[in-house]
């Protein structure tokens, strides 16, 4: 449930689904298509993911053994390269570069973490 309602924040704010990494959900604005404002829409999604997590927070709360899910995300915008990496057995569409390795991930459990990446 909570990957479901975050990846229909992050594509309804014009992102592409990258990968996930856990708990982790890797998006990209402005690729594959541009995307004008796309620093704004990546701030835009991870501010609604808030809104979202807070509602099934509300849902779950009364469910027994289900921990609480704390949220961060980060936002970083860099000049990245966009396309099909991989090698004759395994392709994926992704970004590589120095900056998308910059953006702080957490280690604890049970923080769900969302990286947004521009050009």
């Amino acid at each position: 449930e909570y990957l479901q309602r975050m990846c229909w924040v992050i594509v309804s704010t014009g992102g592409a689904l990258d990968k996930f990494i856990g708990d982790c959900i890797m998006a990209l604005w402005n690729a594959p298509r541009t995307l004008p404002g796309h620093q704004l829409a990546a701030c835009h999604a991870a501010l609604k993911m808030q809104v979202e997590l807070l509602r099934l927070c509300s849902t779950l709360e009364n469910e027994p053994g289900v921990p609480k899910i704390r949220f961060r995300s980060g936002i970083n915008t860099a000049r990245v390269m966009v396309g099909n990496f991989g090698c004759d057995y395994r392709i994926s569409y992704t970004v590589m570069g120095k900056q998308p390795h910059l953006t702080p991930a957490s280690p604890l459990p049970f923080v769900c973490t969302s990286f947004f990446l521009g050009r």
